[in-house]
């Protein structure tokens, strides 16, 4: 895989996903009366998100 704008962009929807999962999570941590619940479920959301905002577009943007 060669690096070029389109790889970065992709590089950049990742690691947006990745902080703002943390960041909700540390949220949620810190204001939440009772965390546990919503601490789990959280993290758990990262592979739907990754799929929705990464793999998805990519695939579309290969095929065309």
């Amino acid at each position: 895989m060669q690096i070029n704008r389109q790889n970065v962009k992709w590089a950049v929807r990742l690691m947006l996903v990745v902080l703002l999962v943390g960041g909700t999570d540390v949220l949620v941590a810190i204001f939440a009366r009772r965390p546990l619940p919503l601490m789990a479920i959280i993290p758990a959301l990262t592979p739907m998100l990754v799929v929705v905002f990464i793999v998805l577009p990519m695939t579309r943007a290969e095929k065309s």
